[in-house]
Order: C-alpha cells, then structure tokens, then sequence
C-alpha cells in the first residue's frame, strides 16, 4: 500500500519535469546547430576551392603553361588566393596533351570542429579540365 501512495506521488509530482524537457531539447538543438555550422564551414571551404580554381584557369588561359616552371606557378597562384591553411592543399596538374585539354585537381582535408566524431578527414576536391586553343 506504501509503494502504491509513494509511486502515485511520484508519477503526478511535476517538479523537475522542465529541467528534463530541457536536457531532451537541448541535446538535439545544439546537435543540429553543430550540423549546420560544419556544413556551412564544408561550403565555405569548397567555394574557395573552387576560386583558386578560377583564378589558375585564368591564368592558364592568359598565358598557357609549357614548362614545369609555368606549372609551378600555377601552383603559387592557387595557394596565394586561398585564404585558410594551405598546407594540406593537394594540387594536381599536367601540361596540356595533344588535344588542349589540362587537368587541374585541388584537394584539402577538411577536418571538423568536433573532435573524435569520424575517424578520418573528409576530403574537399576540385576537378577542372581546361580547354587550351590548339596552336597550330
């Protein structure tokens, strides 16, 4: 009989039930608010990517590259207008082949704000093929 007054009393006693509303809303507020701040981070990082990019394309179309200096310089000119770390920047190019066409590939190991949560870094790429007139 005890139990039962004692369990009746704890079932219809309400203190206490906002702090544990608050733990349930809390924890998925603030795991939605670091999704949204990681993947705007992960599109910030791919848009400058993607201008480093553009403005190596510019460069090669301007002056179209012939040595492995003038690649070289390529690679400068994308490491100049990134504005975050670049010394994880993976660049991958190659003179132009017989076609015109030049690859240029840029990668970055983006690694997340909160530790532990995947075991390795995600990888941000760029692939371009560009187009070079053929000279005749």
């Amino acid at each position: 009989m005890r139990f039962r007054s004692c369990h009746h009393n704890f079932y219809h006693c309400a203190s206490g039930a906002a702090a544990i509303e608050f733990a349930m809303v809390f924890l998925t507020f603030i795991s939605l608010l670091l999704g949204i701040v990681e993947f705007g981070r992960a599109l910030l990082l791919r848009n400058q990517l993607a201008f480093a990019a553009d403005i190596a394309i510019r460069h090669v179309l301007l002056n179209p590259p012939t040595t492995n200096s003038d690649l070289n310089r390529i690679d400068e000119i994308i490491r100049e207008s990134i504005k975050f770390d670049h010394s994880f920047l993976e660049i991958e190019r190659a003179l132009p082949d017989a076609s015109g066409l030049m690859p240029i590939s840029i990668r970055y190991p983006a690694t997340l704000l909160v530790p532990n949560l995947v075991q390795n870094s995600i990888i941000l790429s760029i692939n371009r093929q560009i187009q070079l007139p053929l000279r005749q």
